[in-house]
């Protein structure tokens, strides 16, 4: 129950036993009889009655704060007619005191602004909202890179820097990595792997189909007899398919088994893996062997520097790596897709790659809070800092915040700010209500006992 409806209902209970308790009609006459009976009625009758006028008083003067009770206009409507003289005080009061900067900072010195800090970054999920804060500031600042005139400084190093490229020493390096044990199996189980995704592709099955076709009708010739044994087998060119495939499937699902087999396996897997390793290897090698790898990787570069557009690369790269945007040969490839069927509505969702630097600054994030978590003498320097700072700002704007504070009071009508006053303070305010009628009982009773007591002292 508002306090609003406690001090109404008190002042009504008031009236309605202030004149249930008339001598004259009181039913409780009948009841209290008797000399201590009538002092008895009368004192309840004069502390109702006292009640009521202190409530009623009360109400009188809480209504007349904000408005007109009854209509009466004489030193009513205080807010309203005293407006000019209350914000005054208002600002006054708020700019010199409350937020007064020593004031301020005898509350702020007690704090220990570091450890706030901890808090945030231990209980209320600072960590992250920390690295979100630092990756939406960086992405705004390198989403202002101008990429095409970076690239335009730094493609000529990188040209240059190609074309002095000791070729044969990068070639040496990649077949020495190439050929190592660890990265041959890498290798053998990703070509496998692909070689799989091929032979199980349409259009090489379409091709192998064919050519399984070409041989038979080769093997057959005009032999009615070769023709006759393949058709008694049941040979049909889809058979001889599906068993090519499965036999090579198998072989390199084997194979695959073999290269993947980790922890403890027994001396027969393990030399077929070294084996097909071994093999591997060789391969690479007499193939590099065969090249004349000088005059190749000669060829290979000058090919690569006609083809190559050194700032168009730092450009993209720049653009979708730290920028975050999206690669432009995907962004075409979709528009290609659009423009050979116009009519199917184009809804996709491109998946941008992370920009690289997003793991690094998460890392770097992370070590710095732990440091600090850990570290007292960054503490004290923080929560000196956030003082000092916190200080300054309210000795800079000392003067302007009573010119805001009256600004902001200024916006409000005469109605608008006896509404926002009366909604923040009036249900408090019917306090004085209640209590202007329990006083106003316990007064009426009082001068009631006093009043007897005089007069049964002059009586005598």
């Amino acid at each position: 129950m508002q306090n609003k409806t406690k001090a109404t209902a008190t002042l009504a209970t008031s009236a309605l036993l202030a004149v249930s308790t008339l001598p004259e009609i009181s039913p409780l006459k009948f009841i209290l009889t008797g000399a201590t009976g009538g002092f008895v009625l009368g004192l309840l009758n004069h502390g109702f009655l006292a009640a009521t006028i202190g409530g009623m008083a009360d109400w009188f003067g809480v209504t007349a704060l904000f408005r007109k009770p009854l209509g009466i206009g004489f030193h009513t409507e205080i807010l309203r007619r005293n407006r000019a003289r209350i914000m005054d005080a208002i600002v006054e009061f708020v700019g010199t005191d409350l937020l007064n900067t020593k004031n301020i900072m005898e509350t702020v010195r007690d704090e220990n602004t570091a450890k706030l800090l901890i808090e945030f970054f231990e209980q209320n999920k600072g960590r992250i909202k920390t690295k979100i804060l630092v990756r939406e500031i960086l992405t705004e600042l390198f989403s202002g890179l101008d990429t095409k005139n970076i690239a335009k400084g730094v493609a000529p190093i990188l040209e240059s820097e190609i074309k002095h490229l000791d070729a044969q020493k990068l070639f040496d390096a990649v077949l020495k990595v190439v050929t190592n044990d660890q990265h041959s199996r890498k290798i053998l189980i990703a070509l496998l792997d692909t070689g799989h995704k091929i032979l199980r592709s349409q259009h090489m099955q379409a091709e192998i189909l064919n050519k399984i076709t070409e041989l038979r009708t080769a093997y057959e010739g005009d032999s009615a007899g070769r023709a006759l044994v393949l058709s008694s087998m049941d040979l049909t060119d889809e058979k001889i398919l599906k068993i090519l495939n499965e036999t090579v499937e198998k072989k390199i699902s084997d194979a695959e088994k073999i290269l993947n087999a980790s922890g403890m396996i027994d001396s027969e897997t393990a030399n077929a893996a070294n084996e097909m390793i071994k093999t591997f290897s060789g391969f690479v090698n007499s193939a590099a062997g065969t090249l004349n790898t000088k005059k190749f990787l000669d060829d290979l570069k000058n090919l690569f520097m006609q083809k190559f557009d050194a700032a168009s690369f730092i450009k993209t790269w720049l653009d979708v790596n730290v920028k975050g945007e999206t690669d432009p040969k995907i962004l075409e490839k979709l528009r290609r897709q659009q423009a050979a069927n116009p009519n199917v509505p184009l809804i996709v969702e491109v998946d941008r790659k992370p920009v690289i630097w997003k793991d690094a600054v998460d890392f770097l994030v992370d070590a710095k809070i732990d440091e600090f978590i850990k570290s007292t003498s960054q503490q004290k320097k923080f929560d000196k800092l956030i003082k000092s700072f916190i200080e300054n700002l309210l000795d800079e704007y000392r003067e302007q915040i009573p010119a805001m504070i009256r600004e902001r009071l200024d916006k409000f009508s005469d109605d608008e700010l006896t509404e926002f006053v009366e909604g923040h303070v009036a249900d408090d305010l019917q306090m004085i209500r209640i209590n202007g009628s329990v006083c106003g009982a316990i007064v009426g009773m009082a001068l009631f006992i006093v009043s007897q007591i005089i007069e049964h002292i002059v009586s005598r």
